[in-house]
């Protein structure tokens, strides 16, 4: 897992140093804003930050790296578990297919495939069997699979400008694998964000602001 997260830190790393040096061809490289990287980890009380890149290696065909942290905010919701501190880290690799073949820079529908991989450590305050409070600290590891359909446009209709907007939405397999630093026999109960650990299905939702490099 550790090889596989260094490898796509140093797949956005290539990308970003190549960027800087070739800026004259029309949309080989475009900066991104995932928003989903906002919501941090659903299941946590959490925010998030994250910046991507993606490269054009054909004409309808790219590859893209996002890497994102995620940081502890006091707000709960309906998913996520009440907790006292969280960080960690998001990496999202990407292949796009462009179905528009006839325009460049492209636009319109395109289809990808995408590999997630979101890595948390948080501490969570919980009863235990003897009814006394401990501090439980809990390692996340998640990671997904999906296939996805989506569509690119640009800020004014004459694609003048520099500033895209994309929409994708699709599904896949998600593998999740937690552990905790407190044995789930001593607190009393068993929870899939302290010890889940399985495959289960993802479903992919994403908006990102992406702005053209030429």
């Amino acid at each position: 897992m550790k090889k596989l997260l260094f490898t796509q830190l140093l797949i956005f790393i290539f990308l970003s140093a190549n960027a800087q040096e070739v800026l004259n061809n029309t949309r080989d490289y475009t900066f991104k804003l995932p928003l989903s990287s906002l919501a941090g980890d659903i299941y946590g009380e959490s925010m998030g930050i994250g910046i991507g890149i993606e490269k054009r290696i054909k004409a309808s065909i790219s590859i893209s790296q996002e890497v994102g942290y995620i940081f502890y905010i006091d707000q709960t919701s309906m998913l996520s578990e009440d907790l006292e501190n969280i960080n960690g880290l998001k990496f999202t690799t990407e292949i796009r297919k462009y179905l528009n073949k006839r325009e460049i820079p492209e636009s319109g529908f395109f289809v990808n495939v995408e590999m997630k991989n979101i890595l948390t450590k948080s501490i969570q305050e919980s009863y235990t069997t003897e009814n006394t409070i401990v501090e439980n600290e809990i390692s996340r590891y998640r990671g997904a699979l999906t296939a996805n359909f989506g569509v690119l446009f640009y800020w004014d209709k004459s694609k003048r400008s520099k500033i895209t907007l994309e929409l994708l939405e699709g599904g896949g397999l998600g593998y999740l694998n937690a552990n905790s630093s407190v044995d789930s026999d001593y607190l009393g109960f068993n929870s899939s964000y302290n010890s889940g650990n399985g495959f289960f299905p993802w479903l992919n939702l994403d908006l990102k602001i992406g702005y053209i490099l030429k």
